[in-house]
């Protein structure tokens, strides 16, 4: 019965764990897709305009430059936005998952019964069952 608990520990540390790793890669999705959209927005309208204010004074070429400068450091701080942060939540339900399986893996009754039972006969299979059994009554108690 302690595996079967052990297993559901692991199985909600795991769902919890994908659970938030798709938040976090919605939420990095969300900032790529404004960066986008702010990307297309400023070569639409704030080019055609910037250009035309900055030609006057510097001519076409450095105008043009000058706004793509500004384009560039936008696009950089959304994308510095969009970074995957570490989630101190999902890593503790990754670790408690992996400890639970370890544990379940470590510690199998049921297997080293039944392996007791293939050398030598079915007493030791019944102990097993009994001392589990035993066990379990008492833990109620």
């Amino acid at each position: 019965m302690r595996m079967l608990r052990m297993l559901g520990v692991a199985a909600q540390a795991e769902g919890i764990r994908l659970r938030r790793e798709v938040t976090g890669t919605a939420r990095q999705a969300a900032w790529i897709a404004a960066a986008a959209v702010f990307g297309a927005a400023a070569v639409a309208t704030a080019h055609v305009a910037a250009i035309a204010q900055l030609s006057a004074v510097y001519g076409m070429a450095i105008a043009a430059a000058i706004v793509a400068g500004g384009d560039l450091v936008i696009a950089g701080a959304l994308l510095l936005l969009a970074r995957r942060r570490a989630d101190p939540i999902a890593e503790e339900a990754r670790l408690l998952r992996e400890t639970m399986l370890s544990a379940m893996v470590a510690r199998d009754p049921v297997g080293d019964a039944l392996a007791l039972a293939m050398r030598g006969g079915s007493a030791p299979l019944l102990g097993a069952v009994a001392a589990e059994a035993v066990a379990t009554w008492l833990k109620r108690r």
